[in-house]
This record gives C-alpha cells, structure tokens and sequence, in this order.
C-alpha cells in the first residue's frame, strides 16, 4: 500500500485548488469583456439611430426638392448618397442577447427601412438616366411620359417611407429601453398622425411646384454644383 504523506498530499490540493482558481478567474474576465462590449456596441447601436436622423433629414429635403421639380412637370438629374448603418450591420449580433423582445423588434424594422430607403434612392437614380438618355435620342414621347410619371411616384414613395423611417427613429430614441410599437395606443395614434401629416406635407410640395418655373430649380442646381 502506496504511503502518501501529508506534505505530497497538501502539494496536489494546492495544484489543484490554483487550477481551479485559474479557471474561474478566466471565465470571469471573459465574461467581464463580453459584458462591456456588449454594453458598448448597445451604445453605439443608439448613437447610431442618431446619426441616421440627421441623415433621414438630409434625404427628406432631398426628395422634397424632387417632388417639387416633380410638381412643376419636369425630372431632376440629381441624385444622393444613400444611408449607411455599419455598426448594425456588423456588431447587431453582439447585443442580440442583452436586448429584450421590443427592442429588437424596432431595431430590425429600422434597419430594413434603411435597406428600403436605399433601394429606393437607386431606383430614382436609375429612371433620371432613363429619362434623360431616352429624351436625348427620341425626345419626348406618350411613353416616356409614362416613365417621367413614375419617377414622381417614386419620388413621393420615397418620401413618405423617409418619414416613416424618421418616426420609427425618434420613436425609438425616445424610448430606448422599450420603444413599444404596438399598434394600439398612443404610440400608434402618433404614428398615424404622423403619416397623415406627411402625406398632405406631399400634396403640398407638388403643388408649390406648379408655381416655380423649371428653370428656377436649374439655376439653383448651377449654383450648388459651383
């Protein structure tokens, strides 16, 4: 029979008791770095829904210039640059679990409207070089009317989901920890309103347009290009 002494005995407990030790402490300082980078990319995520607000507001007077032109009976040239969300786009999954239901219910939703408003923003893009390139050759035609039609219907589109996108925006930075869009309440009341406004904001914006002649709008582009 193997005599172990006290001495060897107490050596192996303290190797293993350290061991443990090393373990624990391990998992807690992984789980301390998961915890502030979580925290961290949940405040970027908000900042970020900041950022897009400001830049929402830069395409709503963008696409309201638009349906002015629009209203006035012509097609502008001009385009924009799109909306970006790197920090959804790259780090969303890292927050995923500290976020509850609603939270990412909205953060989704608003992130496919961005994807949205950016499509859109190419569509326009693409029917101006439509219009343009077609008129260059053929002139104006009962068909190319069509696509000048289509272009104010993008442009009007783009506009209200623009505004619908900046609802959803403040909404949820107004109420960071449960931006709740159930549809009844006040949250849904609000929104419709919301919409109504900007919809006649719309109709007004086409009919200003009726009374700026064409080459007001072309003067004005001049003199942003130089």
């Amino acid at each position: 029979m193997m005599d172990v002494s006290t001495d060897t005995l107490l050596k192996v407990l303290i190797g293993v008791a350290s061991g443990f030790l090393g373990w624990v402490l391990a998992q807690l300082t992984s789980g301390a770095r998961t915890w502030i980078r979580r925290r961290k990319v949940l405040r970027l995520l908000l900042q970020e829904l900041g950022d897009l607000d400001a830049e929402v507001s830069r395409l709503l007077l963008f696409f309201s210039r638009q349906l002015q032109v629009h209203g006035a009976g012509g097609v502008s040239s001009e385009t924009i640059a799109g909306l970006s969300n790197p920090v959804f786009s790259g780090y969303y999954k890292d927050a995923l679990l500290s976020l509850n239901q609603k939270q990412r219910i909205s953060y989704q939703l608003i992130h496919s409207m961005v994807q949205l408003a950016n499509v859109g923003i190419m569509d326009l893009r693409a029917k101006s070089s439509e219009i343009y390139g077609r008129y260059a050759v053929e002139g104006m035609s009962e068909e190319l009317t069509k696509v000048c039609d289509a272009w104010g219907k993008v442009a009007r589109a783009q506009f209200l989901s623009c505004s619908s996108l900046q609802w959803h925006l403040r909404f949820h930075l107004g109420n960071p920890s449960c931006p709740d869009l159930s549809p009844h309440g006040r949250p849904g009341e609000h929104y419709a309103r919301h919409i109504q406004a900007a919809q006649k904001k719309v109709d007004a914006l086409l009919a200003a347009g009726k009374t700026i002649d064409l080459r007001k709008f072309e003067e004005a582009s001049e003199l942003e290009a130089t």
